[in-house]
């Protein structure tokens, strides 16, 4: 929802996190904050330029309302060839329109969605699919669950009133990649955007924290193609200076899930975190997925078709498949996601 932060004089977004449906492992015991859930504390804690800011909380018997920067700006379709307003973007100009992101309009609250609109909870299927689909999160067994989709198994109710606020659409980057001519973006512009989840990721990564949801819905942007990283319902933390636990239970997006995932494999959260960057890499250059079937992601055997007016340099496809290495011991980490020369210069301006 959006509301108006009295003492700021300012618009802001609040969360409503439903206490029923916050999974039993997803709570901590603050020492000032009490009993929280996990989310709640780690987006009072971070502090990066790419992460959403966490400007207070509150609580009643039913929610958690976790106020937060306005971050994004609304994406719509060009209707017809015009000359656009000159703003920061890297790669976006009249001479590109045909790669480039759509117009923007100014995000304003009167853009709120209307109350028929209707909503894309997340849906069940057994299969990995390469369409696009928004909030599509399936888990392939009774061990591998969403947290969204564990309190339906668990048997929580969900009957909780929906307070009757004005919704407005999240601005995020599915949107942005769906409404552009091709739904894909450039190279120049892929580059610039994942530099800034990476970044955002190495931060998190040195904190002990991985966010274990990262995917296009959960990065809201603005016109200046800035991001931030939102949504830490599936994140954990971990002390950093401790060898990285396993994990049985995968809290994420099947899509994007790893190849030990998939194998039902105990995994960690770094090495699945990389997996989701180079899934990620795919939805930004190509607008589909780099396995066109569970085996193939299972093997790591990306299958990239070939694109009209498009081919991607040797160092890009590089970067993804050491991202998608199906092995997480020979998989890259973040440092050398974040060194890699496909990304140099992506943040300053320098083109390769």
């Amino acid at each position: 929802m959006t509301a108006l932060h009295r003492r700021l004089n300012s618009e802001v977004a609040v969360k409503f996190v439903i206490k029923e449906k916050v999974p039993e492992q997803a709570w901590i015991d603050h020492d000032t904050w009490g009993r929280i859930p996990m989310e709640v504390m780690l987006l009072r804690i971070v502090n990066h330029e790419n992460i959403v800011k966490c400007l207070d909380f509150f609580e009643d018997e039913l929610f958690f309302y976790v106020v937060q920067e306005l971050h994004g700006s609304p994406w719509h379709k060009r209707e017809k060839l015009c000359a656009t307003q000159p703003h920061s973007s890297p790669d976006v100009s009249t001479t590109h329109l045909s790669s480039s992101p759509p117009l923007l309009s100014p995000a304003a609250s009167e853009f709120s969605v209307a109350e028929s609109e209707p909503d894309t909870p997340p849906q069940v299927c057994d299969q990995l699919s390469p369409i696009r689909v928004r909030g599509l999160e399936s888990p392939s067994d009774d061990n591998i669950l969403h947290n969204s989709v564990f309190q339906k198994k668990s048997g929580i109710s969900l009957d909780v009133p929906d307070p009757h606020y004005t919704h407005r659409p999240s601005h995020d980057l599915f949107e942005c990649i769906e409404q552009t001519k091709h739904k894909r973006l450039s190279e120049r512009q892929a580059r610039y955007i994942l530099a800034q989840v990476v970044e955002a990721v190495y931060y998190l990564d040195s904190c002990g924290i991985t966010h274990r949801d990262i995917k296009d819905e959960n990065l809201v942007i603005d016109h200046d193609f800035k991001v931030k990283l939102i949504d830490f319902g599936s994140a954990t933390m971990v002390d950093p200076n401790q060898p990285r636990p396993f994990y049985n239970l995968f809290f994420g997006t099947t899509a994007y899930a790893a190849s030990e995932v998939l194998l039902k494999r105990p995994y960690q959260a770094a090495p699945a975190e990389i997996w989701t960057i180079g899934v990620l890499m795919s939805y930004l250059l190509t607008g589909i997925s780099p396995f066109p079937t569970e085996r193939d992601a299972i093997e790591g055997r990306i299958v990239l078709s070939e694109l009209p007016g498009k081919s991607l340099g040797h160092s890009c496809l590089h970067l993804m498949s050491r991202c998608l290495e199906p092995d997480p011991s020979l998989r890259a980490d973040i440092k050398e996601v974040r060194g890699h020369r496909w990304l140099k210069g992506a943040l300053d301006g320098v083109w390769l």
